[in-house]
């Protein structure tokens, strides 16, 4: 099926497909969805109104690419609707739209929006470490300033099998109070936590930094003309940081317009990134860019000599994830927790070597610990238990659930194989009897016939 678009009517949206892009938008401003005979089957979170003017109003970017994300994106769905919430959804093109429309997450946005605006469209396929993995967050970002411009305080890009740690009226609170005006573009997998890690902190060795910095000439030198129409050159040192961020909407707008001038410095530098080859260009481009452009410089996280958010001391990490595990880190640091793996009967993909990994009820006190606001990978798929424990108003409200010293398992009982072992083990045995029945039954007839022979003799 091609491009369409839909907008939603019943009981609170309307329905009508139109023009050549996929979006859902719900237009109900009271937060309720269907009629919930069974008792609120939505399950849609009340704002009262001090909370909805207070807080910080949230854009967020969910990008599915198979069945099993978007059914995880349900869950994600579900965790961050809310009436004063913009959802953009971009499914890879990957992902035949046909099958992403019998999806839980596409069955979740046109009957349970909660008030949400909703946005859907199928536009990129990214392709692993290559710059097609930053198409669909520029797409969100494109969207967010001019669809939704003005309707927001906060961009958000998450994978489909993330799952934020608070309730949006909670998050809301906390993006329009200790996390204002603040620019994230890093992970707990960040070696220098809530700041990018500049590439020359890394051992020359590091595969990071020995890929960005093969250059004879040292760090890329960018020629663009600036707004005003002189010609600048630039040099950029390579920051890494994460390439699932929070933005503020006049950096969001920046990145937006200077990419549609071939000229600028974003353009340039996007430019010399696919010239040379770089990878990984969705942990470095914008954090470089970040680092390096005035005033948005300045809107970096400011932390205390522990790396937490001086703002919000308990904060470690905006967002929580285990990678790069199967070796010692930059820094010499190894991995001393088991973690989660795929059960063969599970429709996850394995990880890659060095993740993300899975994440599970175990790896709780941690996340408390780090203070994040959103997880990631989580799976229905490999541990609902976390999932379904998500999100909650206080991180007292979760467990410090931790991984013992050393856990190891039974298999799952499969009574149906079991079964079927021991209907086999039965017959063989059956068949050993046989063979031994007719074995000794043969002898005894084989007997008579040689004293019949010595008699003659």
């Amino acid at each position: 099926m091609k491009h369409w678009i839909s907008l939603v009517f019943f009981l609170g949206f309307f329905i009508l497909p139109f023009g050549s892009s996929r979006i859902l938008l719900s237009t109900d401003d009271s937060g309720d969805s269907e009629d919930d005979g069974d008792g609120d089957r939505c399950g849609c979170q009340n704002f009262d109104d001090e909370e909805e003017s207070n807080g910080a109003r949230l854009a967020y970017l969910i990008t599915v690419h198979n069945h099993r994300t978007a059914l995880d994106a349900s869950y994600l769905f579900r965790a961050i609707r809310s009436p004063s919430t913009i959802i953009m959804i971009h499914v890879d093109t990957k992902f035949e739209w046909d099958e992403f429309m019998m999806s839980e997450l596409h069955r979740e946005v046109e009957l349970c929006p909660c008030g949400a605006k909703v946005h859907m469209d199928s536009v990129y396929s990214a392709q692993w470490s290559s710059w097609s993995m930053n198409d669909p967050t520029f797409w969100g970002l494109q969207t967010a300033t001019t669809k939704f411009k003005d309707e927001w305080d906060v961009f958000l890009n998450l994978s489909g099998d993330t799952m934020p740690v608070y309730t949006p009226s909670k998050m809301s609170q906390l993006f329009a109070g200790p996390l204002h005006g603040y620019n994230f573009v890093t992970s707990s997998s960040c070696e220098t936590g809530l700041v990018p890690t500049n590439v020359y902190l890394f051992p020359e060795h590091w595969h990071k930094r020995g890929h960005y910095t093969t250059n004879p000439d040292g760090d890329p030198q960018i020629s663009y003309t600036d707004q005003d129409g002189n010609e600048k050159v630039e040099t950029l040192t390579i920051y890494f940081g994460s390439q699932w961020m929070a933005l503020q909407p006049d950096f969001c707008q920046y990145l937006v317009s200077s990419l549609q001038d071939k000229s600028s410095l974003p353009s340039k530098f996007k430019d010399y990134l696919i010239e040379v080859k770089r990878l990984m260009t969705d942990e470095t481009f914008i954090p470089t860019l970040l680092k390096h452009v005035y005033p948005f410089n300045e809107t970096l996280p400011e932390v205390t000599e522990e790396g937490t958010l001086q703002t919000m001391p308990s904060l470690w990490d905006i967002r929580y994830e285990r990678m790069d595990e199967h070796w010692p880190s930059a820094f010499g640091v190894a991995p001393t927790q088991q973690r989660y793996e795929v059960p063969e009967s599970s429709k996850a993909d394995n990880p890659k070597t060095w993740g993300p990994y899975f994440l599970g009820v175990y790896d709780l006190a941690s996340i408390k610990a780090s203070g994040a606001l959103f997880i990631r990978k989580v799976s229905v798929e490999v541990d609902p238990n976390i999932v379904h424990m998500l999100p909650v108003s206080d991180l007292d409200e979760l467990p410090s659930i931790q991984w013992p010293n050393e856990l190891q398992i039974s298999k799952k009982p499969d009574w149906e194989k079991q079964r079927k072992e021991w209907m086999r083990q039965a017959e063989e045995e059956r068949r050993k009897k046989k063979q031994e029945e007719e074995a000794k039954n043969s002898k005894k007839n084989k007997a008579p016939i040689h004293q019949a022979e010595s008699k003659d003799l």
